[in-house]
């Protein structure tokens, strides 16, 4: 399964350069991530804004291969790579307007019961989507 999220670039996410800063393109893809998640069903039946789980960041490897501008809309995809018992990997794209992919690359995350503080295995609603790791 992959989601798209549109994020359009605001002044505020801008650097001295007048691009995307490279932390405000994380954030996109936290957006993204989290997008991603519900569509899962991660949240499920649960009152907005409140969480018994949520994704913990272990791993981020991202390539920036061309700028984002102010005003451009850009699109933010998010598709499953792999999972193991308890991690899982997710891919990342921010595609410009124009088609071509400025930043590129992969996050490997854990879920966390917000509760106990600890980590569990990659639930169900998630785990349907996402390939096991040979």
């Amino acid at each position: 399964m992959e989601t798209n999220t549109i994020i359009e670039v605001t002044e505020d996410d801008c650097d001295d350069l007048g691009h995307l800063n490279h932390v405000t393109a994380v954030r996109y893809l936290e957006t993204a991530r989290e997008d991603w998640y519900r569509a899962c069903g991660l949240y499920e039946g649960l009152p907005e804004g409140v969480y018994t789980k949520s994704g913990v960041v272990v791993n981020i490897n991202y390539n920036y291969a061309d700028e984002c501008f102010l005003g451009e809309k850009v699109s933010c995809l998010t598709r499953p790579v792999s999972m193991g018992t308890k991690s899982f990997t997710l891919y990342h794209e921010i595609v410009k307007p124009n088609g071509n992919v400025a930043i590129h690359g992969e996050n490997t995350s854990v879920i966390m019961d917000i509760e106990a503080r600890a980590i569990v295995p990659v639930p169900d609603c998630m785990a349907r989507h996402l390939p096991k790791r040979s």
